[in-house]
């Protein structure tokens, strides 16, 4: 399972929708260039733009945002001042495509200023669980859990009826039941967390943990696992958020 591939998921209407309206700004940006025959430093402005709206709509497209993150917000962070520069100089200008270059270098900004909010906060703040659903985790599905017995990973075990009163019966050596200390405990297989997640309060079965720790695994089945922390505490986890 990729640890990035759902953290700025393109699928989400925030991300989908600056995206398109950023691409639709800097085709008018360009065309309006064009009919104004622009020239200087407007030009680089505008190649530059390019580049970085194609280069990270593809890496939110690809997953690939996630371990580019500090790049692309750095290239975020220039192109606003590129545009901050570039949109005086173009106000200036008289002509009808230069007004129209105008609305197109706003249009982006704008578009800038809402991505510096949707892929600056971490995956742990609660602006990316407001932009993104769900507590802490917003990127990842979230599944409804399963009503669990807690004790159902013990296997039921026959007890030998007592013996009449009075009787001689004896209970064979072979069929005493074995101490539970001498018993061999269970192995069972760790996951490690790809992401922190916060339990539900009202939900006492679910269990919160960090990013990369280490939990038991005491069964798998379905999207919700039952799980053992370090500490000993037992409940469930999602599933899509462990790598096995």
């Amino acid at each position: 399972m990729d640890s990035y591939g759902n953290i700025y998921p393109l699928t989400n209407p925030l991300l989908l929708g600056t995206s398109a309206f950023a691409v639709a700004g800097w085709l008018i940006a360009f065309i309006g260039a064009c009919v104004a025959a622009m020239h200087g430093v407007t030009w680089w402005i505008i190649i530059f733009e390019l580049f970085f709206t194609v280069g990270i709509v593809v890496a939110i497209g690809v997953a690939g945002f996630g371990p580019h993150r500090g790049m692309l917000l750095t290239l975020l962070a220039i192109s606003i001042v590129y545009l901050t520069y570039g949109i005086p100089i173009v106000y200036y200008e008289n002509s009808s495509g230069a007004k129209a270059c105008l609305g197109g270098l706003i249009i982006l900004i704008i578009m800038q200023y809402f991505w510096v909010f949707l892929l600056g906060c971490s995956e742990e703040s609660k602006l990316y669980s407001l932009f993104y659903g769900g507590r802490h985790g917003g990127g990842l599905p979230r599944v409804n859990p399963p009503m669990i017995q807690r004790n159902f990973i013990h296997p039921q075990r026959k007890e030998n009826p007592l013996p009449p009163i009075g009787s001689n019966h004896q209970t064979p050596a072979n069929n005493s039941p074995i101490p539970q200390e001498h018993q061999q405990p269970q192995n069972f297989p760790t996951a490690t967390a790809l992401h922190s997640y916060q339990a539900n309060p009202d939900d006492p079965n679910e269990l919160s943990f960090s990013k990369d720790e280490s939990l038991e695994i005491l069964d798998k089945k379905g999207n919700w696992w039952q799980a053992k922390k370090q500490d000993g505490s037992v409940g469930i986890v999602p599933s899509n958020y462990f790598s096995s």
